[in-house]
């Protein structure tokens, strides 16, 4: 992934506004991981004990964009040596001045699996055969090229999706997001809003069995 993708995947709540829902109190620890790091039984702590200490830290990320709290803090892990990213490769989210992880991501880095083997870069067509059809996708046009959100609520998980290169067909995977299934229940309320204002589509139905993606 190059660096341009990584800044407008985490763009994306730019431009698509501060949420505009509560995220409700309830969470359930989701059955999905990232290499075995699941957000409610995570803490920082665990953490930095496994990956040592985090290479970007900042007030605020995605949080609020996948149905928790506004008030959040980032930290984030290079696993791959490369001084042109500035996006990590492994990144986590905690409510503000909590220790427990609410959101883990892998942001077009291949070296964390979900619970059914899907990483980064892998296909489209490789995610749906995993994880078969999606709650919700939602659609929003970025830069140059439309980007897929696929939800997959009561596992905890989302995928951005986006084409392989200008002009294809062929879509992959180019970020992971496994949070509570609550709070994604709420993202996806966020954005049905989205829509209401005339950001973004709701394409689900596109993943219907006999349906041509």
């Amino acid at each position: 992934m190059t660096l341009s993708q990584r800044l407008l995947i985490l763009g994306l709540a730019l431009c698509l506004g501060v949420g505009q829902l509560q995220a409700q109190t309830k969470r359930t620890a989701p059955p999905e991981s990232l290499n075995g790091l699941r957000p409610g039984t995570l803490t920082l702590d665990d953490l930095t004990a496994k990956m040592g200490k985090p290479d970007m830290v900042q007030t605020g990320g995605m949080l609020e964009l996948y149905g928790g709290p506004a008030d959040s803090e980032a930290y984030g892990w290079f696993m791959i040596d490369n001084p042109g990213y500035t996006v990590p490769d492994l990144a986590v989210e905690t409510a503000r001045g909590s220790d427990r992880v609410d959101l883990v991501m892998a942001i077009g880095f291949d070296g964390l699996k979900t619970e059914k083997g899907i990483t980064c870069f892998m296909t489209e067509r490789e995610m749906l055969d995993a994880y078969g059809k999606p709650d919700f996708v939602f659609a929003v046009p970025m830069q140059g090229f439309t980007l897929r959100e696929f939800y997959y609520i009561n596992q905890g998980i989302s995928f951005d999706v986006a084409p392989l290169g200008p002009g294809s067909a062929e879509r992959q995977v180019i970020a992971i997001y496994v949070t509570y299934p609550e709070y994604l229940k709420d993202a996806v309320a966020l954005r049905h809003t989205y829509i209401s204002e005339g950001i973004g589509r709701d394409i689900t139905t596109s993943y219907l069995p006999g349906t041509n993606t």
